[in-house]
């Protein structure tokens, strides 16, 4: 893998787990997480009131939040020591957490996401391209 390929797989690497780590902060404490877990009773058959199981998938989810924290920001520090420009890790960085949050918004949370931000998000995209442009 070239030097230039490499730095962007990392930028690109770390803005998906920065996204995922927005991820499970929410699902520690959103409502689906119960919805979650009476599933997973009703799954297993079992009955009753089983508030550990919920804690439990709350408190995974909050170390899942911790080591895609830990990983991004890893994988941040190597794309930026094997990059020619900290710009240009940044705004890759930050176009794939954009990108990602909003498709695991739309997968997991089930939001909805109107014709106006994909304007946005297309201006955004453009604007990447131009102050990355700008280096070269």
């Amino acid at each position: 893998m070239s030097t230039h390929s490499r730095w962007v797989v990392l930028a690109l690497a770390s803005g998906a787990f920065a996204a995922l780590n927005g991820l499970f902060a929410k699902l520690t404490t959103d409502t689906q997480t119960t919805t979650f877990s009476k599933s997973l009773l009703a799954f297993l058959s079992l009955t009753g009131e089983h508030p550990t199981l919920e804690m439990l998938i709350r408190g995974a989810c909050l170390g899942l939040n911790v080591l895609c924290n830990v990983i991004m920001w890893a994988l941040f520090t190597r794309a930026l020591t094997a990059a020619p420009s900290t710009v240009k890790v940044s705004i890759t960085n930050t176009a794939a957490n954009f990108l990602v949050t909003a498709m695991l918004g739309m997968l997991v949370f089930r939001e909805k996401v109107g014709g106006l931000w994909w304007v946005g998000a297309g201006m955004m995209g453009a604007g990447c391209v131009l102050v990355g442009m700008r280096d070269n």
